[in-house]
């Protein structure tokens, strides 16, 4: 007897539950009630609910923060390729430089693209639409000519930008409690943002103490060589 009520209560919570998940949809449109016809665009728009794709966790409360950081890795790609186009050019032929800017742009630009894939392995979809307000930005995120220093200052903002909307991302992961999302962001993007805030960092410092001697066109045309080997 005790079995047997124990066997109805375990019944009835799973008839309680089972409406929460894809397959009690799927089910319902493939098994109507009684004097109903079962149809395929039914099924289809059954299948098609929340319940019934690849999202789960906290992807919902969090995917327009990663599209907007996948916009950002792509408006910030643009920059740095903008700014070595510049320094390529005939009249700046700053070899290093260029280099140094197209690996930044290239790098953006991989991670965007990360960020997107992603986004669908989760179920969602990207909103290249999803931009951030202005506020949100490094100020003057429209690259203008700039001498050397002053283009390496701007690279450490984008960068540092960056990384810092990686770590909000990540604190909200982890408030959502969705360890999938922080784990990506800690693996696919921390240690190295780390790496390159602190080389940019590290070139600022070296070109300012070069640029403290006698000959500044010399100091920006030797550290120039050493970018350009470096690469």
């Amino acid at each position: 007897m005790m079995k047997m009520l124990l066997l109805g209560i375990i019944c009835t919570l799973l008839a309680t539950t089972s409406a929460e998940f894809c397959y009690s949809d799927v089910e319902g449109a493939c098994n109507p009630p009684k004097g109903q016809t079962s149809q395929t665009s039914t099924l289809i728009n059954e299948a098609s609910r929340s319940d019934c794709n690849a999202t789960y966790g906290s992807m919902d409360q969090l995917i327009v923060d990663l599209q907007t950081y996948a916009n950002h890795h792509i408006h910030i790609s643009f920059q740095f390729l903008l700014m070595s186009t510049y320094f390529g050019n005939y009249e700046a032929n700053r070899d290093g430089f260029k280099a140094l800017y197209r690996k930044l742009s290239d790098d953006a630009w991989e991670k965007g693209i990360d960020i997107i894939k992603y986004i669908t392995k989760r179920g969602g979809t990207m909103n290249f639409n999803e931009m951030p307000h202005t506020n949100l930005g490094p100020k003057g995120m429209h690259v203008v000519e700039q001498n050397e220093i002053h283009s390496l200052a701007k690279a450490l903002d984008f960068e540092k930008f960056l990384a810092n909307e990686g770590l909000r991302i990540h604190s909200r992961a982890e408030n959502h409690k969705d360890g999938a999302i922080a784990h990506y962001l800690e693996e696919k993007f921390m240690e190295s943002q780390t790496q390159t805030v602190r080389s940019l960092s590290g070139h600022i410092t070296d070109l300012k103490n070069m640029l403290n001697g006698r000959d500044g066109a010399v100091a920006v045309y030797l550290f120039d060589e050493y970018l350009k080997k470096s690469m």
